[in-house]
């Protein structure tokens, strides 16, 4: 079991020293922020316009 343990520890530091690792990690993260953002902010100004239509339309009316 503590064999076990050890190598897992070994391949676990061998990741962290390839930059190309991390290099890759840092892409995915930085991506997925990105989608993240994009969907926030068609969520905010999907929001704002359609009420702003809504306003609009109702001043319209009377």
């Amino acid at each position: 079991m503590d064999q076990l343990v050890f190598k897992e520890t070994i391949w676990n530091d061998a990741f962290w020293q390839n930059p190309w690792d991390q290099g890759g990690l840092a892409v995915i993260i930085l991506f997925i922020t990105a989608v993240l953002l994009l969907i926030l902010f068609a969520i905010v100004f999907g929001l704002l316009t359609s009420t702003e239509n809504t306003q609009h339309e109702e001043g319209e009316e009377e």
